[in-house]
């Protein structure tokens, strides 16, 4: 990784000359997730988006692009509406250029064009309305490229955007020549492209004022005509650990300032005025990529090292350059890398085409139906880096609870059964619908992936499997705390001790519900990864499993009375067996203990009574799971009593303060002693009833 330059002291001119002028170019991009806790994002707005602004009023000379997304502008707008007034005075006086994106801060690769062009005219349309101007140039999320998006900006009304010179690199250029402005096309429409300087990126705010300006005299004393450009997050000024009290305590951005108003050689311009002032350097075509960080997230753990290790054998020769010259991999490879990322991408995809077959946009319920869809697009949960992203249950469930509304209000009236591979996984699937509930079952082993509560909206298998990351090789040596005030990029640190033994679990057959395990004279026998069959019909879906080392077993999933979810277990063996029948729920229940969340055992609450609490209980005949904060209660019934063993579900993190615990929900385990003789079979019944809690017994 590139590191601030050393020097503090500006060197003077090249001999017999004045320092050629440059034109440094500031684009800063601000976020808040949809979903995020509001006290997260009233902290952000605390620490940094209200300090910046008000340090753009006291520098009228500093000028700038800036992207706010979507879901951060709707918050201000609802609780800091003195924000925006004062943002739209510095529009008006052309200190500040808007920049647009889609609204709800989607990957636009990753969503359909149709929603990649309303996003974006929706985005454009706020700002207009808002704050006084429409913009032209466009924030790509997490800067991922591909080469069919310059036809969709063309198309959306945007001319400008911005990308890593990693894009550039990667395709060939040299990095001398990244210091300007290049236009790129798809089907003959074009849009111009500015490369963003990772340099910059690592050196504000974490090296001195003086190290950025004589960073910036190099390029400067290079050739003439540059420029130079740094797009980065805003929360890089006062959210990052240290940052707040290095840019507003220690006056680092005020120091910059000043530095740069020292240095008259150094214009700002806005990215418009900077590509209309400057002729552009040619044409590019840019390869599919996003930064170098990303990429290197993007991989499985096994390349993430083999990169890494590549890199370390390029640096004697080819220094920094060495991260240029090996690729990562590719965004999408998150999808791959997790099925629940792609449980929720591919349900996304499912609900924008049910959304557009018949598009109604005069129609309330509609547009009601379309902004769910587009929310459920929103970028954070669909991956993980340095931040939580995907682990954080919280994000995920926020998408899930749009996505569940929009895929209810798009439902066909009364129940329905839809078969076919629904995630893209290779196996095959069946959507089990009704009014209450949506049940989402796997030919792999049986499994039911998502059951929603379309009262709630809420999917009870919300849940995240414990899986090897990369970063989790370091937590051994890794130390508690500390750290504030370096890059988030810099070496892991721990936020509690003692996880790396958590890390070092790893579910092998994921985190969904009906996973089941046959012992039977001292052998298990899992049965979760086997390839069932799945067949429709009288409204219910059947997945059955021939007989093997364990029985044969048929699932029936069918609405049951009273609203409930019935799920029935047949076993039959042609011979005799006396074993042991595991069944495994895992259950998407995100907060590990409180007051107001409890497990209650045949009516009674159980003890203990919280989500995380390892317990075992026997002969239990019903458990709920009740969320008096929410409104929401869980109930399974057996017909058979069971004994029921529950367990924590817990994944250590990466994020931006360290390597941290979360708990991600509930492992529950009802096993059943079964013993077949005489051609008889077994049966038991499973009961799931979701909805508010003032429906529960």
């Amino acid at each position: 990784m590139t590191a601030p330059p050393a020097a503090a002291t500006l060197r003077a001119p090249p001999a017999g000359g004045r320092r050629h002028p440059l034109t440094l170019v500031l684009v800063i991009h601000d976020h808040q997730p949809v979903g995020n806790f509001d006290d997260v994002i009233e902290r952000a707005y605390a620490d940094a988006y209200a300090p910046f602004l008000d340090f753009l009023g006291r520098r009228p000379g500093l000028r700038l692009a800036l992207h706010t997304s979507g879901p951060l502008l709707q918050w201000i707008a609802a609780r800091h509406p003195d924000y925006l007034a004062r943002l739209r005075g510095l529009v008006e006086r052309g200190q500040v250029e808007l920049w647009g994106g889609g609204f709800y801060e989607p990957i636009l690769p990753a969503i359909p064009e149709v929603d990649r062009r309303g996003q974006i005219a929706a985005m454009a349309d706020w700002l207009e309305l808002e704050l006084g101007a429409r913009p032209r140039g466009l924030w790509l999320t997490e800067r991922v490229w591909e080469p069919g998006l310059a036809s969709t900006l063309a198309n959306a009304g945007v001319t400008l955007t911005a990308v890593d010179d990693s894009h550039f690199l990667a395709a060939g250029f040299e990095k001398d020549d990244l210091w300007g402005w290049y236009h790129t096309e798809d089907q003959g429409l074009g849009v111009r492209v500015l490369p963003i300087h990772r340099e910059l990126r690592y050196a504000i705010p974490f090296g001195e004022p003086e190290e950025v300006v004589e960073l910036l005299a190099r390029v400067a004393d290079g050739a003439p005509g540059r420029i130079a450009v740094l797009g980065d997050d805003g929360e890089k000024f006062g959210v990052w650990p240290g940052t707040r009290r290095r840019c507003w305590d220690e006056g680092w951005l005020d120091r910059f300032a000043a530095a740069l108003e020292e240095h008259p050689w150094i214009e700002l311009r806005t990215p418009s005025e900077a590509a209309s002032h400057h002729p552009a350097r040619g044409l590019a075509y840019l390869p599919t990529a996003s930064y170098h960080e990303m990429e290197a997230w993007a991989l499985p753990p096994e390349a993430q090292a083999r990169r890494e290790r590549a890199v370390e054998l390029l640096e004697p020769e080819f220094g920094e350059r060495a991260q240029d010259l090996v690729r990562g991999g590719h965004w999408r490879g998150f999808l791959a890398r997790y099925p629940e990322a792609n449980r929720l991408h591919k349900r996304m995809l499912r609900a924008s085409r049910l959304l557009w077959e018949a598009p109604a946009e005069r129609e309330p319920g509609w547009r009601e139906a379309r902004t769910r869809v587009w929310r459920a697009q929103c970028n954070c949960p669909y991956w993980h880096g340095v931040f939580g992203g995907l682990y954080l249950p919280h994000l995920r469930a926020a998408l899930y609870r749009e996505l569940i509304a929009a895929e209810s209000a798009l439902a066909p009236d009364g129940g329905a059964v839809t078969l076919g591979d629904l995630d893209l996984d290779g196996h095959a699937d069946a959507l089990l619908e009704t009014p209450q509930w949506a049940a989402w079952v796997s030919a792999r082993g049986g499994r039911m992936w998502a059951f929603d509560d379309r009262r709630t909206f809420h999917n009870y298998g919300d849940t995240l499997a414990r899986r090897a990351e990369h970063y989790h090789r370091g937590l051994e040596r890794a130390p508690v705390g500390g750290g504030a005030g370096e890059t988030i990029h810099g070496p892991m640190r721990l936020r509690e001790p003692g996880l790396a033994s958590l890390a070092a679990g790893v579910d092998l057959r994921g985190r969904d519900a009906f996973l089941d395990r046959w012992s039977e004279s001292g052998t298990s026998h899992d049965l979760a990864d086997e390839r069932w069959v799945l067949e429709s019909g009288a409204g219910s879906v059947g997945a059955t499993a021939g007989e093997g080392p364990a029985p044969a077993l048929a699932k029936r999933f069918r609405p049951g009375p009273g609203g409930t979810l019935e799920v029935e277990y047949v076993l039959r063996s042609a011979r005799p067996r006396d074993g042991r029948l595991a069944v495994e729920l895992n259950l998407g229940l995100h907060v590990p203990q409180a007051d107001d969340r409890w497990v209650e055992i045949d009516g009674r609450r159980a003890e203990p009574p919280h989500w995380a609490a390892r317990a075992r209980h026997e002969r239990v005949g019903r458990a709920a799971f009740v969320d008096a904060f929410a409104g929401r209660r869980l109930e399974i019934e057996v017909d058979v009593p069971a004994a029921l063993e529950r367990a924590p579900i817990e994944t250590v993190s990466s994020s931006e303060a360290g390597a941290e615990r979360v708990f991600q929900g509930l492992e529950t385990t009802w096993s059943f002693d079964v013993v077949l003789a005489g051609g008889r079979p077994f049966t038991v019944r499973f009961g799931l009833r979701a909805g508010r809690t003032e429906e529960g017994a």
